[in-house]
C-alpha cells in the first residue's frame, strides 16, 4: 500500500489550540457528521464542520445536521479551502472522524496531524494506517468513547503529531513505494508469457 503524499512545511504548525472540534469531509451517513456533533455534545465543546453538500445529500443534512446548528456552539462554515482550511486544521483541538466504512484513506487526517492537530477516529479502513493509539491520536468505538477522548487531548503532544507524518507521508516516501511496487512487478512476471512474446516463438507459431 502506497498512500497519498503530504509536504509538511505548507500546513501551519500550532501548539495553542482553539476550543473547538473539527468534523471535515462529504455530509453523507457513512462520514458521520451526526455521530460527529453527538461526540461534541456529550464532551460539551464546540463542533465546527466543513464540507460540501453534494447532490442527494440534502435530505440528511436538512435531517441530521441542520437542527443541531447554532452559529455557536455548532457551526456549519462551508466547503473551505487555501489559508481557511489551513487555519481550520492548525486551531482546531481535535479533528472527529466517526465514521463507518472503510476509509480508502483519508487526507483530512494526515493534513491535521500536519498541523499539530490530534485525530480521534473510530477504527475503520486506513484510519488504524494513519493514526497512533495515544501518540497522534486516539482510536475509539463509538460516539461516547470519541467525547472522553476529548477530555484526553491534553496528553497528545502537538509536536508528535506532526512528526508522525512528516516522513511516512513524505514525497520522498510515497515515491520510493511506487518505486519499489513497479520493481517487484517487473520482477514477478512470469517466464512463460516472456517466451510466448518472443519473436523466435511467434514466427515457430506462423509456421
Amino acid at each position: 500500500m502506497v498512500p497519498n503524499p503530504i509536504d509538511v512545511a505548507e500546513w501551519p504548525f500550532k501548539t495553542e489550540k482553539q476550543d473547538y472540534v473539527l468534523w471535515v469531509g462529504r455530509f453523507d451517513d457513512t462520514k458521520g457528521a451526526h455521530r460527529a456533533i453527538a461526540a461534541a455534545q456529550s464532551a460539551n465543546v464546540p463542533l465546527v464542520l466543513a464540507g460540501p453538500i453534494q447532490p442527494g445529500q440534502e435530505s440528511y443534512f436538512e435531517e441530521e445536521i441542520e437542527p443541531h446548528l447554532d452559529d455557536d456552539r455548532m457551526r456549519y462554515v462551508g466547503e473551505v479551502g487555501g489559508a481557511e482550511k489551513h487555519e481550520l486544521f492548525a486551531n482546531a483541538r481535535a479533528l472527529l472522524m466517526p465514521i463507518r466504512w472503510e476509509e480508502p484513506f483519508g487526507m483530512v487526517m494526515v493534513e491535521a496531524l500536519a498541523c499539530g492537530t490530534p485525530v480521534i477516529a473510530f477504527p475503520e479502513g486506513a484510519t488504524t494506517e494513519i493514526v497512533q493509539h495515544e501518540v497522534n491520536g486516539y482510536l475509539v468505538d463509538d460516539e461516547q468513547a470519541m467525547a472522553a477522548a476529548v477530555g484526553d487531548l491534553h496528553k497528545i503532544d502537538p509536536a508528535a503529531c506532526r512528526e508522525s507524518v512528516a516522513t511516512r507521508f513524505s514525497f520522498e516516501t510515497v515515491a520510493a513505494g511506487y518505486v519499489e511496487i513497479y520493481r517487484q512487478a517487473g520482477s514477478a512476471r512470469p517466464r512463460s508469457v516472456i517466451a510466448a512474446v518472443s519473436p523466435r516463438n511467434r514466427n515457430q507459431e506462423d509456421g
